[in-house]
């Protein structure tokens, strides 16, 4: 059986919740670690909040993990302010899948990159900035014509790259293995 000390801990926790359940898009930072609070001492509380501030359980559920993310990492008001909730949770759910807890220092960094990412985009960052260096990278820059180009997007197409949108993804391994073949075959055609 709980302390007695505690169950008022819980109410005050939950009172603050539902008060700020009334105006959920206030601040989302306070509503999302009072959730998490009361959340974590009463799992079936989302079902008050749900019916209080009207918002699907599912999202309840989110804000409370990602307000369990606010407070584990120490993330201010004014800085999960600016990257909003939609991104903070995203980092959330990356940050959960990695083998062991990130520094505050990688931390900032994985937020750094989500406040200038877009949220769709922000997957794909993440985990491009966990990927090991693989050596200093370097850029190439193509303008061409847009008959000239339709060729070289059909050979990056049979060389592995996917159309996605109006672009190509995969297309710097397609580009590296386009570059092998023809070497390759100059190669053996020379005497």
């Amino acid at each position: 059986m709980l302390p007695v000390q505690h169950k008022p801990d819980v109410a005050r926790l939950q009172q603050e919740a539902l008060a700020l359940a009334a105006k959920p898009t206030k601040s989302f930072h306070a509503f999302a670690r009072a959730l998490w609070a009361a959340h974590s001492n009463d799992p079936t509380f989302l079902y008050e909040v749900e019916r209080v501030a009207g918002v699907k359980r599912r999202t309840l559920f989110y804000l409370s993990k990602v307000g369990g993310f606010l407070a584990d990492y120490s993330i201010t008001e004014e800085q999960a302010e600016r990257i909003g909730w939609t991104k903070i949770q995203i980092v959330a759910r990356h940050v959960a899948n990695q083998p062991e807890r990130i520094s505050q220092h990688a931390m900032q960094a994985k937020l750094g990159i989500a406040a200038r990412t877009p949220a769709h985009a922000l997957p794909a960052a993440l985990e491009a900035q966990d990927a090991p260096s693989q050596g200093p990278l370097r850029s190439v820059l193509l303008r061409l014509p847009a008959e000239q180009y339709a060729d070289v997007e059909a050979a990056l197409i049979a060389c592995g790259a996917e159309p996605r949108g109006k672009g190509l993804v995969g297309k710097e391994d397609a580009l590296v293995q386009l570059a092998q073949y023809f070497l390759d075959k100059s190669d053996r055609a020379a005497p």
